[in-house]
């Protein structure tokens, strides 16, 4: 059995299949991103180990999880050994304790080579918290914003695609940013999570030119970002996009379709907005949408909700970088690239041309 700092393995992570055996329960709250759970315990076993500790000392709560663990041990192994493949095995429990290396032990014994996280879980929370408390955003933010629909999160994608260094945060909290922003996702990921996944994806983009982003408030769902990060996208270049009511009608109702079967959940989210609709315009928005009438409660939410609530937050033309028709998109991406290029070669956004680019 070898340790292995936190350093070490996130400048090496692609080596490693990293294993959380914490309960089940600790590792949905948080957990280092790409980990595999493979449990010791329980949580109703860990909660049960925890209170013999307290109550009768180290030795008898040892008695304890052994019982509770003994009969497993050969079940743990093949899915530790299913889990990692080819790559090495990393082990890791809360704080690098006995959890983790009571297994590094037992897969060293088996003559499989093995690597116990030192610090566990808790000395990888403590770099991040580090990370993003000195990290400093030193190259231009993008923005892209546009009114619900517009298919923002598609343009990341777009761009990424083509080799732009684009950071979908809504897919790190798992959550859209709206009252539908957890239909289809299920639950939205912890603060803790969020944060890791955010400063891996800096770390990665370290030597990036610039970064890209859709168009956020503070939070997402119920995540927020760092205020150093925030900041730098309020000062960072925005790129407004634009499409019609109707293309933006049929990009939202093919995404929710795209969850599967989520009309009860869509009408539930809807009186989240009750306090600006009224009930009665939820209601009849509820019942469209578990007759499946999608087209018409899209249309009618852009309208009555969307289109006037960010319009009233929307930046003044002349704040824009540019302003792009992205009723097609992949025409779109071309030139959103071609936007942040030149930008980032030091010409000024439409030069010889329109800002307006249609």
């Amino acid at each position: 059995m070898k340790a292995l700092s936190v350093e070490d393995y996130l400048q090496n992570s692609k080596d490693f299949c990293l294993i959380d055996v914490r309960s089940p329960g600790e590792y949905t709250e948080a957990h280092i991103p790409g980990a595999v759970n493979v449990p010791l315990f329980t949580d109703e076993e860990r909660a049960k180990v925890g209170i013999v500790y307290k109550q009768e000392g180290t030795d008898r709560a040892k008695q304890v999880g052994l019982r509770f663990v003994a009969a497993r041990l050969p079940q743990m192994v093949e899915q530790i050994l299913a889990a990692a493949g080819e790559k090495k095995i990393a082990v890791y429990c809360w704080r690098g304790g006995m959890r983790s290396r009571s297994v590094s032990h037992l897969m060293a014994a088996l003559d499989y080579p093995v690597y116990q996280l030192t610090g566990g879980y808790k000395a990888f929370r403590r770099h991040i918290n580090r990370f993003h408390a000195t990290y400093k955003i030193e190259v231009p933010v993008f923005v892209l914003n546009g009114l619900t629909g517009v298919g923002k999160t598609r343009m990341l994608a777009l761009l990424a695609e083509r080799g732009y260094p684009a950071l979908d945060l809504e897919s790190m909290a798992n959550h859209r940013g709206s009252a539908f922003g957890s239909v289809g996702l299920g639950a939205p990921r912890s603060q803790k999570d969020f944060d890791a996944l955010l400063a891996l994806a800096l770390m990665e983009k370290i030597d990036a030119p610039c970064l890209i982003v859709e168009g956020e408030g503070r939070r997402i769902g119920p995540v927020h970002l760092p205020d150093y990060f925030y900041k730098a996208m309020e000062e960072g270049p925005h790129i407004l996009l634009v499409a019609d009511l109707n293309v933006r009608m049929e990009r939202i109702v093919s995404e929710y379709r795209g969850c599967g079967d989520t009309s009860e959940e869509l009408a539930a989210a809807v009186y989240g907005l009750q306090k600006k609709l009224g009930k009665a315009k939820c209601d009849a928005l509820a019942e469209k949408i578990r007759n499946r009438m999608y087209d018409d409660a899209a249309l009618e939410l852009c309208r009555d909700y969307y289109d006037l609530y960010y319009r009233d937050s929307r930046r003044s033309s002349e704040d824009y970088l540019a302003i792009m028709d992205v009723n097609d998109l992949e025409r779109g991406a071309e030139k959103v690239a071609a936007i942040i290029t030149a930008f980032l070669a030091g010409k000024k956004a439409g030069e010889g041309e329109n800002k307006t680019c249609m």
